[in-house]
């Protein structure tokens, strides 16, 4: 296959070379030629060959009077002016020319000169024209402001309709200048036998590029048709919604890295699509449970208002059921502001706020304010934070709502009584804190997804202690800060439960 390869680029390199230089032919020649006129020896000029049959030349000296004409030329006749308007027969020459429309509306021409020195370097020049073909603008010296038609074309090369025009300028061995002005035949029936030989060699080189080209695309028909098909089908089977079934094959380098990476693609697709369907799940639970939380009561506020209503209840119910109410919709908004909360954590445009923060002071107020709550709740608290300044990145607010949040499912879920540990220390780069507490512990089953929402277990939710959110928000906000926080599994010295949040340090000042 590279051999090919080589083969047909070979090929590409040697059109392109052949064409490239079929312009720059004569030129070149012409310039190999020069040593024959320096030493006045036209009749060794080859004529034919690098003009054509019909082909002719001229010699002027720097007078404008005619030194020899060759066959063809015995009418052939130039002014002075008409001379010096004819492009150099320069290795490289291109010309081109650009009509457009100015903004006056009305026709300019652009003729742009380009060739190669014998340094490599591109020189340009350009003449800028209207269309009665006054000279408007030119980088060439010494040209009249006004050209006839006739003018123009010598300008750009032409002479007749299919005999192109050129010059060599060259001094003399006695110090004269003189002007070799070529004019050559450019129809395909008058190529001399030297471009006829460079048309064949053009024609064979295509050939053999047509058929290499043949012969490569058979080859890739064979060694391509067998993974094109097994990719086919792969991708039938993912539309179908098989994600799971890989490409077997063996072959080509090339063909079996397409294949391992369509299985990489493959699989992440099917893993994609696991997480997918996981998460809907997680959704119409979500939509379920926050159904259960809002429906339980507005159940309850719903018949105690009817039984008020209706006057069913003495006043002393009255009073008692009016009161539930007020409790149950106290609960009621509690949930909607939790679920609020979460929806606002969950938006792709949630950022915290954060500011270098002493954490250790940040934890020490915080407990100090919440000190007097829990005394009152009957809890106790264990505090265990060290002097040492310890910095961190911190959105206090939201940092709050942390600790609130583990606190208070404390409070919540344990007796009067049970002791509430709070640690803090700096352990490398990094800040660890640990809130845990001696009460009734959770039950495994429920440590597994304490951080999704809306995990309580059953008798839990029975007793609507809550949203079920919590842990999910300090999950989030947590992340947010680019900690990490985990439920410990194996049991502490003295504690049934113990959360660790770790935080990454930022220098100080």
């Amino acid at each position: 296959m590279s051999v090919l390869a080589v083969l047909i680029l070979a090929g590409i390199i040697g059109i392109a070379v052949i064409y490239f230089d079929f312009a720059n032919y004569y030129s070149a020649h012409f310039e190999d030629s020069k040593e024959f006129f320096i030493e006045g020896n036209y009749e060794s000029f080859q004529r034919e060959r690098l003009l054509g049959e019909d082909g002719f030349f001229t010699v002027f000296d720097d007078k404008n009077n005619v030194i020899y004409r060759s066959k063809g030329a015995e009418s052939f006749n130039l002014t002075k002016k008409q001379v010096d308007l004819i492009p150099e027969s320069e290795a490289g020459l291109t010309i081109s020319i650009d009509e457009y429309i100015g903004q006056d509306d009305n026709k300019y021409i652009n003729v742009a000169y380009e060739t190669v020195d014998e340094e490599d370097n591109t020189i340009k020049s350009n003449i800028i024209l209207d269309s009665n073909f006054n000279i408007l603008f030119s980088d060439i010296p010494n040209i009249e402001k006004r050209l006839s038609e006739s003018d123009f074309n010598l300008l750009t090369g032409k002479y007749k309709d299919d005999i192109n025009i050129s010059k060599l300028s060259y001094t003399s061995k006695n110090g004269k200048t003189y002007n070799v002005v070529f004019c050559r035949n450019v129809d395909s029936d008058n190529l001399n036998t030297s471009m006829k030989v460079i048309n064949y060699i053009g024609i064979a080189y295509l050939i053999f590029f047509v058929v290499a080209v043949l012969f490569f695309v058979i080859s890739l028909n064979k060694k391509v048709k067998e993974p094109l098909l097994l990719l086919g089908n792969a991708i039938k089977h993912i539309a179908e919604g098989k994600t799971d079934k890989i490409i077997k094959y063996k072959g080509p380098r090339e063909f079996e890295e397409i294949c391992n990476s369509f299985n990489d693609m493959a699989l992440k697709l099917h893993e994609t699509e696991k997480k997918r369907i996981g998460v809907e799940q997680e959704k119409q639970k979500m939509l379920a449970d926050i159904s259960h939380d809002l429906k339980t009561p507005i159940t309850v506020i719903q018949g105690y208002a009817k039984a008020v209503a209706d006057k069913k209840v003495n006043d002393n119910e009255r009073s008692e059921y009016l009161n539930t109410i007020y409790k149950k919709s106290n609960s009621l908004a509690e949930l909607i502001n939790t679920f609020s909360e979460y929806s606002k954590l969950e938006r792709p445009d949630f950022k915290i706020q954060t500011v270098k923060t002493n954490i250790s002071e940040f934890a020490r107020n915080y407990l100090i304010d919440k000190y007097e709550e829990l005394e009152f709740l009957g809890f106790e608290l264990d505090i265990q934070i060290p002097d040492e300044v310890i910095y961190c990145m911190l959105d206090e607010f939201q940092m709050k709502r942390v600790f609130e949040n583990i606190i208070s499912n404390t409070v919540k879920y344990n007796e009067k009584g049970t002791i509430i540990s709070f640690v803090l220390e700096r352990l490398d780069d990094k800040c660890i804190i640990r809130i845990g507490d001696n009460g009734i512990g959770i039950t495994d089953d429920l440590k597994k997804t304490i951080f999704n929402p809306f995990s309580m277990g059953d008798s839990s939710r029975s007793k609507l202690k809550g949203s079920g959110l919590g842990m999910a928000i300090v999950k989030k906000i947590v992340t947010a800060h680019r900690g990490t926080i985990e439920l410990i599994q194996e049991k502490l010295e003295g504690l049934s439960v113990v959360y660790e949040i770790t935080f990454p340090l930022t220098e100080e000042e």
